[in-house]
């Protein structure tokens, strides 16, 4: 089994992060897994939602693998180019067309909050500890990670977090914007459990128009606004709003087409 893998869970995806010896530090290698794991899930019929966590309770991401910073970072080639690798796997998470979810439980640190950041929706249990520690080796943070940071806490505990390179228990995490909820660890999996199972009952088309409509009304970007509200009105004639009118009508379950989608 490599330290980053994926299984697939009924209509979930599961992108698991397995080196729970290092508190799974992410490697190169491992970074350069998630690209085509996050295709592979993209790709599948029948998945409606894309879950990042830990193989193992207790533990997140302890960010990038130190025990490979000295071959990592031994000339400014090998630095970019391990930073273009990391960037390539928050990028193919955030860019994931269905809803995904960061399950926190444990250490959320430097890398770990980039990956758990390009997720939709990210879960905490009290086990959670967040930091963003590149000062203390003379780094700064990615750009793109800063915007997506800078969005979810705000400039004040961003700026605290990104100067001071303290570690955050998992209510002040929480508190800043880091995860939206926060679960004691007997609670964590249960709670985790339900929300997806509530995103994985409604409308795939649905949940993949609502994921564009948000990242355009963070954007503000007019083209992207305008192909929201005309995406808006195109789903009133779809096969999965008549199903869920129906359902709705008859009181039962609805049976949504687009989770039929491929499977034919």
């Amino acid at each position: 089994m490599t330290l980053i893998h994926l299984q697939q869970d009924g209509p979930v995806a599961r992108l698991f992060i397995d080196n729970p010896s290092r508190k799974n530090a992410v490697s190169r290698a491992m970074w350069r897994a998630v690209p085509e794991l996050v295709a592979q899930a993209v790709a599948h019929a029948g998945i409606r939602a894309l879950t990042l966590q830990s193989a193992a309770p207790g533990c997140f991401a302890a960010g990038a693998d130190i025990s490979e910073f000295e071959s990592t970072f031994s000339t400014t080639a090998e630095s970019l180019k391990a930073n273009a690798e990391i960037r390539a796997a928050v990028n193919a998470i955030a860019a994931c067309p269905f809803p995904t979810l960061a399950l926190i439980d444990g250490p959320c640190v430097g890398g770990g909050v980039a990956l758990a950041l390009g997720c939709d929706i990210r879960i905490a249990s009290d086990r959670a500890t967040f930091g963003i520690t590149p000062a203390r080796l003379g780094l700064s943070y990615h750009p793109d990670d800063v915007t997506r940071l800078l969005r979810a806490c705000g400039k004040g505990n961003a700026g605290e977090l990104l100067f001071g390179g303290q570690i955050w228990n998992a209510q002040r995490g929480v508190s800043a914007g880091l995860a939206n909820t926060l679960y004691p660890a007997a609670e964590f999996e249960g709670a985790c459990a339900a929300l997806v199972a509530a995103i994985c009952a409604n409308s795939l088309d649905a949940n993949m128009a609502l994921k564009r409509a948000l990242a355009a009304a963070e954007s503000r970007d007019s083209q992207s606004l305008q192909q929201a509200e005309a995406e808006f009105a195109a789903l009133f004639s779809k096969p999965d709003f008549h199903e869920g009118r129906d359902a709705f009508l008859q009181k039962r379950k609805a049976i949504f087409p687009s989770h039929r989608r491929g499977k034919d």
